[in-house]
């Protein structure tokens, strides 16, 4: 049975126009993450966090216009060829259906782990965050990525088996088994009953 730390957070990871929607560059690069079963699994939880007072924040991959801030990669890559996750762009926008509120903090990145290069790790201690619960896309790499980066940083980490996605189940399935070691998975329900076990003391 799930047991929440004292101080929990919801982290919701690149749900967006790039590699979710139907326009996205990655659908058309033939990789497109679904999102249709997870947006209101992600809703669902988005709204006890919020109604618990307990912190959200968005991970959002973007890129200089000239890509010098992102990873090296072969000359004709896809990405750049089709402009894609530009910072200020569409494509690299939070999906309409999770536009952030404005108390729910959006932290930019450029790689695949929350972690790396960004402002996650301070501004969750500052928040005292001490349990992130994660789910978005890729299941198998900025979920993994971040969710496994978050465990070696000591925060207590579960990743949400309905509340995440990826290009195909399989792979999905294999990150979350992979993730057993990493903290854990639960259920949206399971987290929303653990979320409901909280002292009072975190809902004031």
């Amino acid at each position: 049975m799930l047991q929440l730390d004292s101080a929990p957070a919801l982290l919701v990871v690149d749900m967006q126009n790039a590699f979710c929607h139907k326009q996205g560059s990655f659908a058309k690069m033939g990789m497109q993450s679904d999102p249709t079963a997870i947006i209101p699994q992600i809703n669902n939880l988005r709204s006890a966090f919020r109604a618990a007072n307990i912190p959200v924040f968005f991970l959002r991959t973007g890129y200089n216009a000239d890509y010098s801030d992102r990873r090296s990669r072969s000359r004709g890559d896809s990405v750049e060829k089709l402009q894609g996750l530009l910072r200020g762009s569409w494509d690299a926008e939070i999906l309409e259906e999770l536009t952030p509120q404005s108390d729910e903090h959006v932290v930019e990145k450029t790689r695949n782990s929350g972690f790396l290069r960004t402002s996650l790790e301070s501004i969750l201690k500052e928040r005292r965050v001490n349990h992130l619960v994660l789910t978005g896309v890729g299941t198998d790499v900025c979920v993994e990525s971040t969710a496994r980066d978050a465990y070696q940083l000591d925060f207590a980490v579960t990743t949400v088996s309905d509340a995440t996605g990826t290009c195909n189940e399989p792979d999905h399935l294999a990150a979350l088994h992979a993730l057993r070691m990493f903290g854990g998975t639960a259920s949206t329900a399971e987290v929303i009953e653990a979320l409901q076990k909280l002292p009072d003391s975190r809902n004031q």
